[in-house]
């Protein structure tokens, strides 16, 4: 790094990352990472284990040697050298203290040899003495980029009592540890010994090979590696064709089972046309005798308001001829209608109940010949629990509806580091197509599938360098397709492209604005702003598509431990998985209100984490802890919830994130259960239990299902077997 990104980078270097002021007194663990001593010391102290210490960067456990104190750890030279030159390039503005008077001045001077800082008095009592004839000083004031060059270079010191001036020249091989010439001759008596630059040497000449033959066996895992998944790849595609070839074959029995229908339909339908056409004919015949009855009728009603004898005697012929014909009539009209029925086939029903089950499905693991293994339906019992409601119009069945609800439709995933496999996922995010981009920081990657659960892509790995990860979490879509993920332990935000290729990023670590630490969730407003939970800091941060810092919120008093913002319409909503809450800030950052408290009841929360709103514009929070996701009004009132603790189908284990398809189902990432799982919500499709009244077969004489649905626009459906 050049002198000039050094400085302007000064702040980031000499800051702890615990915390998140400058260093005092830098102590440096097995892995390289820095703390403050007095940081390290609460660590040790919090977690009541003396002599081993857990890093807060990388998280593994050291043995402390010595007393096991984190004293004794060595200290980080080079982040005091940088500590000095960060008083160097401030003295105009911040005093420098004397090594001497510890009085604070700007005219203060720097000597190379002692590696101290020297007020304006004393500098002359400095230079005055013998030893100190050949040092080299400089005011502070006229400090070039070499001399500060000469300040990183400087040598390292004895941590000894009363050895912290001694230059460490030498390496003890016995003890293999850097030691001063008073050390070499107290402590280090007898044991061998060589000079410190050439343990260096030879030391960095083992580790080059060490590191080259590391690299070879890198490349050989890396091989081996891409041949796994082009193994997995085929696999998937296999699976994929096999599956195309079961929908095939379904649907050619469904075509052939349609058109069956469609035959007995045609054969009811002409029957009964025949019988409606001879319904018709005999309505005719019917009217006509009505009429000769009724003329008749009104016929002898006359005469016999005439009254004359004659008249009555003569037409009595014509009245008994009429009444005849009608007798005979009535005869032919006891003719019996044709009565409809129908026979299912048990043949049929017989076959598709079958264990074979529509088909076989051929297994060959690298032998000759073919292991076959029979699938079989399994049936699925449910029950469904709701508030008891009005029964059905003028129906003989009591029902109970639940209006609410989600019920988990496709599941996909398995613990695993092959391609297509899940090993913690934890960011979910869908787009235009309906593919499901999944982050998985265990595997540190991120995987994308189809809607169905079929593996399409898959891109990153462990590192540092731009294109890999370490933990990435929160994952969001924007609006020209590309992928945007949060590299979690590495403290950036990388943005790629829809196949995966590295575009720019965002970060990396830092204190100033547009720098992260430890961010989370992350999401994409309206606007294409990337709107970063930067745990560390305790705030929200909000840059533009480009990846420029905008602004930020939050912090201290208002945040404890945000997981993820979103903006939806004029509010920001942010879930603190700190304060087990939901809080609402308006579009300058104000905090406005919260809803939730710790605890297990409808409404209550264990760490949030992710949010989304769906598309009926209900809040969906993963309610981690407690392992579940709930549902709420935008107001914050509580709507329903589901999931609970297991491993089952529609059970969760720490669910992170959801996203919704087109479709409106939603998608969760059940991150312990290394898997995928997609719910509908019910709330557009009615499900009702029909439990059957005793007199019901009796009333009605019919067959009735145990259960039905009732479609949104109230029609029922599926009530009669």
């Amino acid at each position: 790094m050049d002198i000039k990104t050094l400085l302007d980078n000064l702040h980031d270097e000499v800051s702890c990352s615990v915390c998140m002021c400058t260093f005092t007194d830098p102590k440096q663990l097995p892995c390289l990472h820095s703390f403050c001593l007095h940081c390290l010391n609460e660590i040790q102290r919090t977690s009541g284990v003396h002599g081993k210490i857990r890093c807060p960067e990388c998280r593994r456990q050291f043995q402390i040697s010595g007393s096991g104190n984190p004293s004794e750890l060595p200290t980080n030279f080079r982040i005091n050298s940088l500590l000095d030159v960060l008083a160097i390039k401030e003295c105009s503005t911040v005093n420098v203290k004397c090594r001497n008077c510890q009085k604070r001045s700007s005219q203060t001077s720097y000597c190379f040899q002692c590696c101290s800082f020297w007020c304006e008095e004393c500098i002359v009592g400095h230079n005055i003495m013998r030893e100190n004839k050949d040092h080299r000083t400089l005011a502070l004031k006229d400090f070039q980029d070499q001399d500060i060059k000469a300040v990183l270079e400087r040598p390292a010191f004895c941590q000894k009592k009363h050895h912290e001036n001694k230059e460490l020249e030498l390496f003890c091989k016995d003890c293999k540890v850097a030691i001063c010439s008073a050390c070499a001759m107290t402590l280090h008596d007898n044991h061998v010994k060589m000079l410190l630059q050439e343990a260096t040497d030879a030391r960095k000449t083992q580790i080059k090979s060490t590191i080259k033959s590391l690299k070879d066996k890198a490349l050989e895992k890396r091989k081996k590696v891409e041949e796994i998944n082009q193994k997995s790849i085929e696999l998937q595609s296999q699976v994929a064709d096999v599956k195309s070839q079961v929908q095939s074959f379904v649907d050619q029995i469904i075509a052939i089972i349609e058109a069956r229908k469609q035959d007995v339909f045609e054969v009811i339908d002409n029957q009964a046309k025949k019988s409606l056409e001879s319904l018709s004919h005999k309505k005719d015949e019917v009217d006509k005798q009505v009429k000769l009855i009724e003329s008749a009728i009104e016929q002898t009603e006359t005469l016999l308001k005439r009254n004359f004898s004659t008249e009555i005697l003569g037409f009595s012929e014509t009245f008994d001829t009429i009444l005849r014909e009608q007798s005979s009539q009535e005869n032919r009209d006891t003719e019996c209608i044709p009565r409809f029925s129908f026979t299912k086939s048990e043949k049929l029903i017989n076959l598709l109940n079958m264990s074979e089950g529509i088909g076989n499905v051929e297994f060959v693991v690298n032998e000759p010949k073919a292991q076959q293994s029979g699938t079989k339906g399994k049936e699925n019992s449910r029950v469904i629990a709701g508030n008891k409601g009005a029964n059905v119009r003028d129906s003989p069945l009591e029902t109970q509806v639940q209006t609410r609800r989600f019920r988990s439709v496709l599941s996909f995933g398995q613990k695993g580091e092959f391609v297509g496999m899940l090993n913690s996922p934890w960011g979910v995010a869908v787009n235009d197509r309906d593919e499901i981009a999944v982050t998985e920081y265990r595997n540190h990657r991120v995987s994308v599938f189809s809607c169905d659960g079929t593996h399409l892509r898959s891109f990153g790995r462990e590192g540092q360098n731009n294109g890999e990860f370490w933990d990435p979490k929160g994952i969001a879509f924007d609006s020209h397709g590309n992928i945007v993920v949060v590299d979690c332990w590495n403290h950036r935000v990388h943005v790629f492209d829809r196949n995966g290729k590295f575009l720019s990023k965002v970060g990396p670590k830092g204190i100033r604005d547009e720098r992260l630490n430890f961010p989370e969730g992350l999401s994409i407003n309206g606007n294409g702003d990337i709107i970063v939970a930067d745990q560390g800091h305790k705030l929200i941060k909000i840059f533009s598509s480009s990846g420029k810092y905008s602004r930020k919120f939050g912090g201290a008093g208002s945040l404890v431990k945000p997981h993820h913002c979103i903006q939806h319409g004029q509010y920001f909503i942010v879930s603190d998985g700190g304060d087990h809450s939901i809080k609402m800030f308006d579009l300058g950052g104000k905090l406005i209100s919260k809803f939730g408290k710790q605890g297990n009841k409808d409404g209550e929360f264990n760490k949030p984490c992710c949010l989304s709103v769906n598309k009926e514009g209900l809040l969906m929070v993963c309610d981690a802890e407690n392992h579940r996701v709930q549902v709420f009004e935008l107001s914050g009132k509580f709507v329903t919830k589901f999931g609970s603790e297991g491993s089952e189908r529609g059970k969760f284990n720490f669910p992170r994130s959801t996203a919704n398809l087109s479709d409106g189902r939603i998608v969760v990432c059940d991150m312990d259960n290394h898997r995928i799982q997609d719910s509908i919500f019910t709330s557009l499709l009615l499900e009702w239990t029909v439990i059957i009244c005793p007199k019901a077969k009796e009333i009605t004489g019919a067959e009735f299902s145990t259960s039905a649905t009732h479609t949104s626009d109230g029609n029922l459906v599926s009530l009669l077997r």
